[in-house]
């Protein structure tokens, strides 16, 4: 499956979250979530555009490699392929003596919907602030421009933001380092 993922600064997650709800959009998650991201021990995932993430939920586990994003425009596109994780420590600890090593954790707090195929998100990351991300799983990426452009105006989401979490706290952690 192709993972197709628009992300947006949030004009105020609760006026996103009133206007799902006027959608019909339906709540299926709320909760905390921490994202921990991983080197690979022979190449440089930041060159490949690519990443391992173990991510801890509140009901459990789920380990993810995130594949190069490929062309689309306005939107970010990639494989992704994930599996349930029953035990977040065990599998930590199996990546890093496979030689992978942990480079930063992402906390969140996320409230889920879904709307029509979508899944929306709505993000408050520690250290960055609040978003809205949009994401479709599909076979035929071509097809959902239409769909995003629709939720996106209704929405009111105008700041698309093209980095991911991880690069932007990587962003963040490199400009705190130059500052100090």
């Amino acid at each position: 499956m192709i993972e197709i993922e628009s992300k947006y600064h949030s004009p105020g997650n609760d006026r996103v979250e009133k206007a799902l709800v006027r959608l019909g959009a339906k709540k299926v998650a709320e909760g905390a979530i921490e994202d921990t991201y991983f080197a690979h021990p022979g190449r440089d995932f930041g060159k490949s555009d690519e990443a391992l993430r173990l991510r801890k939920l509140t009901d459990g586990a789920e380990l993810n490699y995130k594949g190069p994003r490929l062309k689309m425009e306005n939107l970010k596109a990639r494989e992704e392929i994930t599996i349930k994780v029953d035990n977040p420590l065990a599998a930590q600890r199996i990546i890093e003596r496979l030689g992978f090593k942990e480079v930063c954790s992402i906390r969140k707090k996320r409230a889920s919907y879904t709307y029509d195929k979508m899944r929306i998100d709505l993000d408050d990351v520690e250290g960055l602030g609040e978003f809205v991300e949009i994401e479709l799983l599909t076979e035929s990426p071509e097809r959902s421009s239409l769909l995003f452009e629709t939720v996106t105006k209704e929405l009111a989401l105008e700041k698309p933001e093209p980095k991911t979490y991880f690069e932007m706290i990587l962003e963040e952690q490199e400009s705190r380092k130059n500052k100090g």
